[in-house]
């Protein structure tokens, strides 16, 4: 049996046009909407997903660190991180802490952390796992990188100096929502 506990590490707010985007928008179209919109949703959870698999606890995305809200820690120059995005993370709400509070060990309890992509959202609680094997996309780790990553909200210079994830590139077809997928653990479907 398969369980998926969603880990709530703060809130995000937002301006609609992140949250919600408009269809054919591309990249640079989407930030000049954001940048445009005038409206502010209501606080949102950054959420971090433990997985409970018979193969072992599994953690997707690390939250954020309530390290950003120590002025220096994100980019001044930044005018996303400045103008277009509240976060907000007691030191209490980081993912090391809400594990603990359900008994669980990040070092002993974690089999791997899956990081979906490379935002300072989902990178935040790294600092939790430095003995944890982490997984990650390939792609997204090379796009995170250099200036191009921090425009993206990307903080790649807060990485731990321990972090280097074990990057895949998804290959295996799927009928679901994704093209590919890359198969984490080694339980296979029954054929029947």
């Amino acid at each position: 049996m398969v369980r998926i506990v969603p880990i709530e590490t703060g809130k995000a707010r937002m301006k609609t046009a992140q949250m919600t985007g408009r269809d054919g928008r591309s990249g640079i179209g989407r930030k000049i909407d954001i940048f445009r919109d005038p409206h502010w949703v209501a606080p949102v959870p950054i959420f971090s997903f433990l997985i409970e698999h018979p193969e072992g606890r599994f953690l997707v995305d690390t939250g954020d660190t309530w390290r950003n809200s120590v002025p220096g820690y994100l980019p001044w120059w930044n005018p996303f991180f400045t103008k277009q995005v509240q976060i907000k993370v007691a030191p209490f709400e980081e993912i090391g802490w809400r594990l603990h509070s359900m008994n669980i060990d990040p070092a002993r309890d974690i089999a791997a952390v899956i990081l979906t992509h490379f935002h300072h959202d989902h990178t935040g609680g790294l600092d939790h796992f430095p003995h944890n094997r982490i997984i990650a996309p390939r792609a997204s780790y090379e796009a995170s990188k250099g200036l191009k990553g921090k425009l993206m909200g990307c903080l790649p210079q807060r990485w731990p100096i321990w972090f280097k994830p074990d990057l895949i590139t998804p290959n295996t077809p799927s009928d679901g929502p994704f093209s590919s997928i890359f198969p984490i653990t080694q339980l296979q479907r029954d054929p029947a």
